[in-house]
């Protein structure tokens, strides 16, 4: 893998920039730059969910984040065909590429937050993509989170209410980077989010209710604290125990103790 010269990188970024136009020429010249800097002797990276399932790189992450700010002028310029160029690159097979599109998706302006909305969710229906899901869900979402978070929690609760499986944990998973977002303060909203299905945990949504738990436990252990003892006073759910059980695991010590008191008492043993 050479190492990256970032004055030669801009310098074929420049010369890239004339076939910006045509998103598959586009495309395939930035793949050619990838290809160039790619170690492809190195063990596949694990994703943030795992180890991938698709190609790899294994390229610098400087790559991306040169490639980011190559394309930061077309964000306001020409979003439509920024957008063109972001499903070429979720086309490509390799993760650098497809992380890439998620980024830059990232980016665009409000006046396309409905085609970002609409990409996040379609992508996320692909099972065989799940391990790129982390990427699709905190770098997609970023601009419309940062921007309008109220916009993203309603797009949530649209896609909570749809009762489809796979929509559910998608909203769930979609908490996640709200909440490890410190200058997002507005955990209660989080909190009045998840409490229909925490109040009744069934299984098919347990995993996913457990990962949110655990990052608002990070977050703020004493609300989150706060907010199960809340919810062993108002359920007498069959499934609640269990679930409960499994999520003492993710506080600290004393944090279990309180929460095994509380159970003791609601009977929840």
């Amino acid at each position: 893998m050479p190492a990256v010269d970032l004055s030669r990188l801009r310098a074929r970024f420049k010369l890239l920039q004339l076939q910006i136009e045509d998103p598959v020429e586009f495309t395939r010249g930035l793949r050619e730059i990838f290809i160039f800097h790619a170690d492809l002797t190195h063990p596949a990276g694990d994703s943030p969910s795992g180890v991938f399932t698709h190609p790899v790189f294994n390229t610098p992450r400087l790559l991306n984040s040169e490639v980011v700010k190559f394309s930061n002028p077309f964000v306001t310029q020409n979003p439509q065909l920024l957008l063109q160029i972001i499903d070429r690159l979720w086309r490509e097979p390799e993760v650098e590429l497809r992380e890439l599109a998620a980024q830059l998706l990232g980016k665009l302006p409000s006046s396309h937050y409905p085609e970002v909305l609409a990409r996040i969710q379609a992508w996320s229906q692909v099972e065989t993509d799940a391990d790129l899901f982390p990427f699709l869900h905190q770098q997609a979402s970023a601009a419309i989170r940062q921007q309008s978070p109220e916009l993203w929690l309603e797009v949530l609760n649209g896609w909570i209410s749809s009762n489809e499986p796979w929509l559910t944990k998608l909203a769930l998973a979609g908490t996640i980077p709200l909440i490890d977002d410190y200058s997002y303060e507005n955990l209660p909203a989080i909190f009045a989010f998840i409490n229909p299905l925490v109040l009744n945990p069934g299984p098919q949504n347990q995993y996913e209710l457990l990962r949110v738990i655990e990052h608002l436990a990070r977050r703020s252990e004493v609300e989150t604290v706060y907010f199960l003892k809340q919810v062993m006073s108002l359920s007498d759910a069959p499934g609640l125990g269990r679930f409960l059980r499994r999520a003492i695991e993710l506080f600290s010590p004393a944090m279990q103790e309180s929460l095994r008191v509380e159970m003791r008492q609601r009977q929840l043993t």
